[in-house]
């Protein structure tokens, strides 16, 4: 049994160009003074009972406006919504809480929503309470909330209903660290219990651990539809291919591109938001390539990569240092690893010279997730050295797992038994 059904579901926007356009279109009724903006269109998929669905996508490509048609707060344009089961939706933050009352006031308020009797709520509360762990201010105003407050006794609400069908927007990132593995476990548990789960994220490996399916939007179109591997896959190798636009613009400003003899200076800087330096050396591109040599931005743990690195010197430098940090998704340095500290000493560069080097790696058996690569270039030894330029996350690659990994990673290690008394 299907517990959504979306057909050919759209969402359409009339943007006027002054108020008055507004009045014109009411006298001039043949007339037509505003565009047509389909935040989502001719969007058709089923969700199993049971099943947990994804929704990944671009900022600005439908994927909120498709939960809140789910949802009922907003109406379709064209196209029909059907649900079999009692709906809770953790969409916008505070959304359905009124600004003025306490936060145990809201929390009845939702439930009754809900359809939950104020007997029912009572028995569900001090395990709210337990699990939004606000303290205190569950008896505040929810204006006085800070946003974490907000999405914890948001989500406390939502998920102590007993919904049969979970919306999940990407609010849970707002929440700490620990929150979010409370509500990561709560959402497995949910899975497990057999509620249908509807989750949009920009965690790639959240998508392909929690969900059994996954649709891709690309301005309010469905881009791609089907297994969670597939569809992540294709998703990311387009946002691979992709220029930043930010980062084009960045790019202009940087030393053309020459190429050399056998063509290996890397052209591509996917993320240049941050970087810094005195520039007498800059870095130009970053690649990762998987073990035949073919980029790539998904690889499993324990995997063979190689992180190539361009630079280019505007000045001489007589003991260039190339170097590269791996941070994972809360900016945690994993591990640093730089020419010098390798025993490789580079040739002296001269000023309108490109070096590429290779960072050959063999990855541990990493915790599954998203990992960025910094590169970096300086001026120096190991021990003492000047950095030229060094581009934060420059580049990012998510890791997949093959087996069980507890912490951050797996060791490699050999375990006896010594000794049975």
């Amino acid at each position: 049994m299907d517990a959504v059904i979306v057909e050919n579901g759209s969402k359409n926007y009339r943007i006027y160009a002054k108020p008055a356009d507004r009045l014109k279109e009411l006298i001039f009724r043949g007339r037509k003074f505003h565009q047509d903006f389909w935040a989502v269109k001719n969007v058709s998929f089923r969700v199993q009972q049971g099943s947990t669905f994804g929704v990944v996508g671009e900022n600005g490509s439908g994927k909120s406006t498709l939960l809140q048609m789910i949802a009922g707060t907003l109406q379709p344009t064209e196209g029909r919504i059907t649900l079999n089961g009692r709906v809770a939706a953790l969409l916008e933050l505070g959304a359905g809480f009124n600004q003025e009352f306490t936060g145990r006031e809201n929390v009845f308020l939702n439930a009754a929503i809900m359809g939950l009797s104020e007997a029912e709520t009572g028995r569900k509360l001090p395990e709210i309470e337990r699990f939004a762990e606000i303290g205190s201010f569950i008896d505040q105003p929810v204006k006085t909330y800070s946003s974490g407050m907000y999405v914890r006794l948001a989500f406390a609400v939502a998920i102590h209903v007993d919904p049969e069908i979970l919306l999940v927007d990407e609010s849970l990132s707002v929440g700490d660290v620990y929150f979010q593995q409370r509500c990561m476990r709560k959402i497995r548990q949910m899975k497990q219990e057999g509620k249908t789960i509807l989750f949009v994220s920009h965690d790639m490996t959240a998508v392909k651990n929690l969900c059994d399916a996954a649709i891709w939007l690309e301005h309010g179109e469905v881009k791609e539809t089907g297994e969670p591997d597939e569809v992540v896959g294709k998703y990311l190798a387009t946002m691979t291919m992709r220029r930043d636009p930010y980062a084009t613009e960045t790019a202009k400003t940087s030393t053309p591109m020459v190429r050399n003899g056998d063509g290996l200076v890397v052209r591509t800087l996917p993320n240049a938001n941050h970087r810094w330096g005195n520039r007498h050396a800059e870095v130009i591109g970053i690649q990762i390539l998987d073990s035949r040599g073919i980029r790539c931005e998904l690889v499993d743990h324990g995997a063979s990569i190689v992180v190539r690195v361009s630079v280019a010197f505007h000045h001489d430098l007589s003991r260039p240092i190339f170097g590269i940090f791996m941070r994972n998704r809360l900016g945690e340095d994993i591990c640093g690893i730089n020419t010098s500290a390798e025993g490789v000493e580079l040739p002296p560069a001269r000023a309108g010279q490109y070096f590429t080097v290779d960072f050959n790696l063999k990855l541990p058996l990493l915790v599954p997730g998203d990992y960025h690569f910094t590169p970096a270039v300086a001026q120096g030894t190991h021990e003492e050295f000047v950095i030229c330029d060094q581009v934060e996350n420059a580049i990012h690659l998510v890791v997949q797992k093959r087996t069980i990994v507890y912490g951050y990673m797996k060791f490699d290690s050999r375990v006896e038994l010594k000794h049975v008394g």
